[in-house]
């Protein structure tokens, strides 16, 4: 089952967030969630048996040249949970959330995880360009 966060879920996304190498809190999780829908994102969540063991953020990223463009991030399953389609299912529900808006999303995968370029692939992504990122601490 797929559905949009609420503020309780914020307690398990602390547990799937660690696993992707952000040791978040719940208080944090719940004020970004806040900050995405202000922003017109919304993030999903992917449930098995009632447990919560999946998310994925949707947005939309408005620039001078490329317009608008939907993307996807902070997509996570459980790792007791993969090769199950949870994966699949929280990409279709947030490419379906972002067809509203968009006619184009993208999605960014750190290079360290190889194994999800495949699977983005699998998908229908296409690989479009390297890039490095740079982040300046204000």
């Amino acid at each position: 089952m797929y559905r949009v966060y609420i503020h309780s879920d914020s307690k398990h996304l602390v547990q799937l967030l660690n696993q992707l190498g952000y040791p978040l809190t719940e208080s944090e999780i719940h004020k970004r969630v806040q900050h995405i829908r202000a922003a017109g994102g919304e993030v999903f969540i992917a449930e098995y048996h009632g447990a919560v063991v999946g998310c994925i953020n949707a947005i939309l990223d408005v620039r001078l040249a490329e317009g608008v463009v939907g993307e996807i991030v902070s997509l996570v399953v459980d790792s007791n949970h993969r090769g199950l389609g949870l994966g699949k299912g929280l990409i279709e529900v947030a490419e379906n959330w972002l067809s509203a808006s968009t006619e184009k999303i993208r999605i960014r995968a750190n290079a360290i995880r190889t194994e999800s370029h495949g699977f983005y692939l699998e998908l229908g992504y296409e690989e479009f360009k390297t890039q490095k990122v740079f982040i300046k601490k204000l």
